[in-house]
C-alpha cells in the first residue's frame, strides 16, 4: 500500500466520466492481477504510472514487456469507455521519454462526455478461464473475424490445427521446465498466490479458487511455493512434472492465439491493447480465453541474460522453435498466447484492489500525507 494515499475518497467530487474511467481501467488484466498502474487525475488529463510504492519488488519491472503489456490492456479498456475513437492527439506514451516510470498521458477533452456505464457492457465482463474447455472447434467466421484485428504493429496468428497446437503446446511445456528451475521466477509465483479468504479480499494477486486445482491441489501450491522446498523436489524431477501439467490444458485447446509484435517498449504497449481488445471480443462472443506468458517470459529473460546459466541452451531452443513456429521476423517477438474454447463451467473472478490504492484526484488533491 502506498505511503501517500486517498484518505477518504468522495467518489461524488470525481467527474462522472472519471469514475466510468476508474471502472474500465480496474477490469483490465495484468500480470498476475499485479495491477502495476497508479492513475492520477489532473484535469483535462489521465496519468498512468508505475505504482513503485506498492507493486516494485513483487512483481515485474516498470519497464519490463509483462508490465507494458497491462498498460496496454488498461488504455485498450480506457479507450472502449469511450467508444474507443480516440486520436494519436489523446494520448501520449512515455511523455517524459523512454525507460520513465509514466506509462501515458490521456487526455479527456469532455468531461461530460458520457462513458461507458453499463456492468455488463463486454469490457467489464471479460475475464480468465483456466477451466477446461469443451471439444468443440471456434467457428471460423469468428476466426475470420480475428484475423482482422491489429494494434500498430502487433497482429495475431491462430493455431487450430492439431500439429500447430500440438508444437506450440511443446515450447509451453518446455519454458515452463525452465520457469520451475528459475529461484526468482517461481519466489514472484509465490508472492503472487492468494490462499486465505483474507489473503483473496486484498484485491490483488492469483486467488487459487481461479485454478484448475485437483484436491488438494491448493495445500501443495503452498508447500512448493517456498524455493528451498521446490529445489529439493526438483532434483528428483519435479519440474518436468508440474511443467507437462501446465501445457496440457493448452495442448487439448481448440485454438490458440499467439499475439505477436514489435519488441519494444512501444510495441509491448500495442500488444496489450490487441490482447485485451481480441480478448473482450471473444469473451462477448462466449468464447473463454486462457493467457500463457510463459514462452514470452523466457524469451525476454534469454534476451536480457536473466536465464540462468545452465538452463540458457534450452531456452534458445524455445526462443527459436517458436520464432520459426511462428515466423517471426526481425525485430519481432511473441507477446502473449491465449488458449481459448467455449468453456465448461463459469470461472470465478479475480477480485480488484479499493480505488484508493490505484487512483489519486490531482485535481481536488485528496490525499493523505
Amino acid at each position: 500500500m502506498n505511503n501517500k494515499q486517498i484518505l477518504q475518497l468522495d467518489v461524488s467530487l470525481i467527474p462522472p466520466a472519471i469514475q466510468c474511467v476508474l471502472a474500465s481501467s480496474q477490469a483490465a488484466p495484468s500480470a498476475d492481477n499485479s495491477q502495476p498502474c497508479h492513475i492520477d487525475w489532473c484535469a483535462p488529463k489521465l496519468v498512468l504510472r508505475y505504482d513503485a510504492e506498492r507493486v516494485s519488488g513483487f512483481t515485474f519491472p516498470a519497464q519490463s514487456q509483462a508490465t507494458l503489456l497491462s498498460v496496454g490492456a488498461t488504455i485498450e479498456n480506457i479507450a472502449q469507455c469511450y467508444g474507443g475513437e480516440w486520436s494519436n492527439e489523446d494520448i501520449t506514451c512515455f511523455p517524459e521519454g523512454a525507460g520513465s516510470d509514466v506509462f501515458a498521458e490521456i487526455f479527456i477533452k469532455n468531461h461530460n462526455l458520457l462513458a461507458v456505464t453499463d456492468p455488463q457492457h463486454p469490457l467489464f465482463l471479460r475475464h480468465t478461464n483456466r477451466f477446461a474447455y469443451k471439444k468443440v472447434a471456434v467457428p471460423q467466421a469468428i476466426i475470420k473475424e480475428l484475423i482482422g484485428f491489429e494494434s500498430g504493429q502487433s497482429k495475431i496468428k491462430v493455431l487450430q490445427d492439431r500439429g500447430g497446437v500440438a508444437a506450440i503446446a511443446q515450447q509451453v511445456q518446455d519454458a515452463s521446465e525452465i520457469r520451475f528451475q528459475t529461484q526468482e521466477v517461481h519466489e514472484w509465483l509465490g508472492r503472487s498466490l492468494r490462499f486465505t479468504p483474507e489473503q483473496v479480499d486484498s484485491g490483488d494477486g492469483l486467488d487459487v479458487a481461479t485454478l484448475d486445482l485437483p484436491p488438494g491441489g491448493g495445500l501443495f501450491l503452498r508447500f512448493i511455493s517456498r524455493w528451498s522446498r521446490m529445489r529439493k523436489l526438483n532434483q528428483i524431477g519435479a519440474y518436468k512434472i508440474l511443467a507437462a501439467i501446465d501445457a496440457a490444458p493448452i495442448k487439448k485447446a481448440p485454438a490458440v492465439i499467439a499475439i505477436t509484435g514489435s519488441d519494444t517498449a512501444i510495441g509491448a504497449l500495442e500488444a496489450g491493447r490487441l490482447l485485451c481488445r481480441v480478448w473482450i471480443y471473444l469473451n462477448a462472443q462466449g468464447i473463454a480465453c486462457h493467457p500463457y506468458y510463459v514462452i514470452s517470459d523466457q524469451m525476454e529473460r534469454f534476451k536480457q541474460g536473466t536465464v540462468p546459466e545452465e538452463l540458457v541452451p534450452e531456452a534458445e531452443r524455445v526462443r527459436k522453435n517458436c520464432r520459426q513456429l511462428l515466423e517471426l521476423k526481425e525485430g519481432e517477438t511473441l507477446m502473449m498466447l491465449l488458449r481459448i474454447g467455449y468453456p465448461t463451467r463459469e470461472a470465478p473472478r479475480s477480485k480488484r484492489l479499493p480505488i484508493s490504492q490505484v487512483f489519486t484526484d490531482l485535481s481536488t488533491s485528496i490525499k493523505a500525507e
